[in-house]
């Protein structure tokens, strides 16, 4: 997008700035011209262009990092009281490990025991949770 070589232009009562493949309402038009001119940040309309869409851009990166996180998204997301109570289950199951306290599962049939356990302990788990019961 060309922003350069702005001009002003009237559209009946309202006035607009529109490049060679761009137009502006009014309103934006104003707008533009108070970021360019009163805030003194930028020196001319080109450079609040670009300042919006590089912000835009980087919505728009930041909407996709939401939409499918990263390990390391979903760690920066965390408190330092969340990521000390991961640590500990780590380490547990770790020590745990080390200590020969695991099972081992080989093949399909291994992997359809551990999924049948782990459904029946849900299974159990959401029985005790359930009202009334």
């Amino acid at each position: 997008m060309v922003v350069d070589n702005l001009r002003r232009s009237t559209f009946g009562s309202e006035e607009a700035i529109h490049g060679p493949n761009e137009r502006l309402d009014y309103r934006s038009a104003r707008w533009l011209r108070s970021q360019e001119v009163k805030s003194g940040r930028y020196n001319n309309a080109s450079e609040v262009v670009r300042e919006a869409l590089r912000r835009m851009e980087e919505d728009d990166e930041r909407a996709l990092r939401l939409a499918k996180p990263t390990a390391e998204d979903i760690l920066t997301d965390l408190t330092e009281e969340q990521l000390d109570g991961i640590r500990r289950r780590v380490r547990a199951s770790i020590d745990g490990v080390e200590a020969g306290k695991f099972l081992e599962y080989e093949g399909r049939e291994g992997l359809q025991k551990l999924a049948d356990g782990v459904k029946a302990r849900g299974r159990q788990l959401l029985a005790r949770q359930a009202p009334g019961k």
